[in-house]
C-alpha cells in the first residue's frame, strides 16, 4: 500500500493520503458509462472479487455479449416464468445457463446496494417477505441481436422499461410480461457490464462459481437446448402455488380468513389502512399458500415503493449514455 503525505496546515503533522484501493483506477472504464460507479466499484468487494472471475480478454467480451435475468417468486406464482423466457429469446437474448437460489433480507441489501438508500420504510417492510417467499431462478443470457455494439446488459436495460407501471410503454419487456404493480414486476437484471460483474460474484456465494466458470468458457450455441432453465423453472412452479396477484380479489379472499388477515381486510380493506397491515405484517407471521401472496398482493399495490425526493446512489445507466461514452 502507498502511503504519500500531503500539505498540511503551518504547525501540524503531515496528513497521510492513503490508497483506497487495490483495484486499478481504469478497471471498470470499460464497463460502465457512469463514473461515480467507476469510483464506487472500486471500492466495492464484490466488484473486485468478480472481476478476478473475469481476468482474460475473452471473458471480458463475454460481458458484451451476455448478461442475465432472475425470474422472481412474484414471476413463478404469477406463473409469468415461461412467458418472460419466451419473450427475451423472441427479442434474440437466448438462455444458456441457469440455477436457482433463494433471497435473504442481506442478499437483496447487497444486491440493490445502491439504490436501497432510496426505498420508502414501506417497501423495505414488504420486500423481505416477497423475495424471501420461494427460490428465484437466475438465468445467463446470450444477446444474439446486440446493437450499436450495446453490451448485452444495456440493451436488456432498456428493453425491459422501468418498475413503476405509471412510466410503462406498451412495448416494455415488464409491460408485455403482465407487470401488476412496481414490487409485482417480475424481473431482475443487471444494468450493464459492471454490474453483471459485481452481481454475479454475489449470487454465486449461493450458486458457487463452477457453472459460471463452464458458461463463459463453454463454445457458444446455437440454440438454447441443453440450457436447463426451462426444467428448473417447471420445478419451482411445482413447489408453488398459483396466484393471480389481483390485490382486489385477494381482499375478498382475505375476508373470509378468520385470522388478523381476515380482519384487516373486513375492517381496514382501503388503501388508507396501509399502516395497520404494515404493523400486522411486523407483528404476525404471513399466513401460508395461496393466502400470503393474497396479503403481499394487497400490499404491494399499497405502498409507496420510494422516499419522496430521494435519489439512489447510483442510478440506472441508459443506452444513451452508453452512445455517448463510445
Amino acid at each position: 500500500m502507498t502511503v504519500t503525505t500531503t500539505e498540511a496546515d503551518p504547525g501540524t503533522c503531515p496528513v497521510p493520503e492513503t490508497n483506497m484501493s487495490a483495484v486499478s483506477p481504469r478497471a471498470f472504464d470499460s464497463l460502465t458509462a457512469d463514473p461515480r460507479k467507476r469510483a464506487a466499484y472500486r471500492l466495492d468487494p464484490y466488484a473486485r472479487e468478480g472481476l478476478d472471475l473475469f481476468r482474460s480478454p475473452g471473458d471480458r467480451a463475454w460481458l458484451y455479449t451476455t448478461t442475465f435475468v432472475v425470474i422472481k417468486p412474484d414471476a413463478v406464482v404469477g406463473r409469468r416464468g415461461g412467458l418472460v423466457l419466451d419473450i427475451l429469446e423472441e427479442e434474440g437474448w437466448l438462455p444458456i445457463a441457469a440455477r436457482t437460489f433463494t433471497f435473504d433480507p442481506l442478499l437483496t441489501r447487497e444486491i440493490w446496494r445502491y439504490q436501497f438508500n432510496a426505498a420508502s420504510r414501506q417497501r423495505i417492510a414488504v420486500v423481505d417477505h416477497l423475495l424471501g417467499t420461494s427460490p428465484s431462478l437466475l438465468v445467463l443470457l446470450r444477446d444474439t441481436r446486440r446493437l450499436d455494439g450495446l453490451p448485452a446488459s444495456v440493451r436488456l436495460t432498456a428493453a425491459k422499461g422501468g418498475a413503476d407501471p405509471q412510466a410503462a410503454h406498451a412495448r416494455d419487456l415488464r409491460t408485455r410480461f403482465g407487470r401488476v404493480n412496481g414490487l409485482f414486476n417480475f424481473i431482475h437484471t443487471a444494468d450493464e457490464p459492471a454490474d453483471l460483474v459485481r452481481e454475479l460474484r454475489i449470487f454465486c456465494f449461493r450458486t458457487g462459481t463452477d457453472w459460471l466458470r463452464a458458461a463463459i468458457t463453454a463454445t457458444p450455441r446455437s440454440t438454447g437446448e441443453g440450457c436447463p432453465a426451462r426444467g428448473l423453472l417447471a420445478g419451482l412452479e411445482a413447489d408453488a402455488p398459483t396466484h393471480d396477484l389481483d390485490s382486489a380479489q385477494s381482499l375478498v379472499r382475505l375476508a373470509v380468513r378468520p385470522d388478523v388477515w381476515g380482519s384487516l381486510a373486513r375492517e381496514h380493506g382501503t388503501r388508507d389502512a396501509v399502516q395497520r397491515w404494515l404493523s400486522a405484517l411486523d407483528a404476525h407471521d404471513l399466513p401460508p399458500g395461496t393466502a400470503r401472496w393474497d396479503v403481499l398482493s394487497v400490499l404491494t399495490d399499497w405502498i409507496d415503493c420510494n422516499e419522496p425526493g430521494v435519489a439512489p446512489v447510483l442510478a440506472t445507466v441508459s443506452a444513451t449514455d452508453w452512445r455517448k461514452k463510445a
